[in-house]
């Protein structure tokens, strides 16, 4: 089941913070003053490839699902918002996390 806590409010951004918290962990290079733009190049904030399998596993572990294989590419981890992007639609096709539980929304 997608949990979500008091702390997922959704600001102007299209991620809840738990997102973005998770992300920042990842690139080094964004400065901790500074906004997480949504177009940004992850690699070019510092996400390498042994990040983004940390970042898997994290992302996992915070919204309770898990990220098909199909989703593993270049592309989906190439940006914030195309990676919240394709959560997105994992979580929310038909209504239920990949694990087959019922999504409660983001």
């Amino acid at each position: 089941m997608l949990s979500t806590t008091p702390n997922d409010e959704l600001t102007d951004r299209v991620w809840p913070d738990r997102f973005e918290h998770i992300i920042r962990k990842y690139v080094p290079l964004l400065p901790k003053d500074k906004d997480l733009p949504p177009e940004a190049a992850l690699a070019d904030l510092g996400l390498d490839s042994l990040g983004i399998v940390s970042l898997i596993i994290d992302l996992e572990d915070a919204f309770d699902f898990a990220i098909p294989d199909e989703s593993l590419t270049a592309q989906t981890f190439s940006t914030p918002a195309g990676l919240w992007a394709e959560l997105s639609s994992i979580i929310d096709k038909d209504g239920c996390s990949p694990r087959g539980e019922t999504s409660h929304g983001v």
